[in-house]
């Protein structure tokens, strides 16, 4: 781990120097500096272009985590991004667990507990940082062991989760069932199919800070309360 902090740092060195006597360079005459400044003029309109027109929101699904999804390039508007993962979600289900719900039935040794063993879908932005969150590494890789090289964990990329899928049995019930996505920011609740008698609630969006448990299926939240300062 140091050596390739070692190396990291000696290329960002070296880095720094040649942009900096390229900088001197282009300076020191005004035609080069009027050049660079229309070179980098076009290729910033050329981005802005082809981020508007041509950059259309992906879905990549892990081939480590089968039920790990990023989403890279996500449109600036939550109601469509919330849209397409509902429809993602819905599909898989639809293929995988309706008409093979008995499949995904399971019980505790001694028949007291009786709970839907379909695997959840998590959703995360696409991040591809070295130093920071990389979502991108768990394309191909799982995360690492916890040696002394070690340096990807699914804990690091909590923040860049956005949302959830789970199924779960409807309230004192283990023959219905209802598929919620909870999303993770905003704690909001979405129950987008149920067989249950009583229809859970949908959660309405607060501005709370919150914290959230990530222990077995279906993720609760939990506001934090605030705390009154001592005058």
């Amino acid at each position: 781990m140091e050596i390739i902090l070692i190396l990291l740092l000696l290329i960002i060195l070296v880095s720094v120097f040649t942009l900096y006597k390229i900088i001197l360079w282009i300076s020191k005459k005004k035609t080069r500096v009027n050049w660079t400044l229309s070179l980098l003029g076009i290729l910033i309109l050329a981005k802005i272009i082809n981020f508007i027109f041509f950059t259309k929101m992906e879905l990549i699904q892990s081939k480590a985590y089968k039920n790990m999804y990023l989403i890279k390039n996500p449109i600036n508007n939550r109601d469509s991004i919330h849209s397409f993962i509902k429809q993602i979600c819905l599909e898989r289900m639809n293929k995988e667990f309706i008409g093979n719900e008995e499949k995904y039935k399971y019980h505790s040794k001694d028949g007291s507990n009786v709970w839907v063993g379909y695997h959840y879908f998590n959703f995360y932005n696409y991040t591809d940082n070295f130093l920071g969150s990389n979502t991108a590494h768990f394309i191909e890789n799982k995360e690492d062991d916890g040696g002394p090289t070690s340096m990807y964990f699914l804990s690091t990329i909590e923040d860049e989760k956005i949302a959830t899928f789970s199924i779960e049995f409807c309230e004192n019930d283990t023959v219905n069932y209802y598929a919620k996505i909870i999303y993770h920011r905003g704690y909001e609740i979405d129950t987008i199919f149920s067989k249950c008698t009583e229809q859970p609630k949908k959660i309405i969006p607060i501005n709370e800070p919150f914290i959230h448990s990530t222990e077995g299926i279906g993720t609760d939240y939990y506001p934090i309360e605030k705390k009154q300062k001592n005058k």
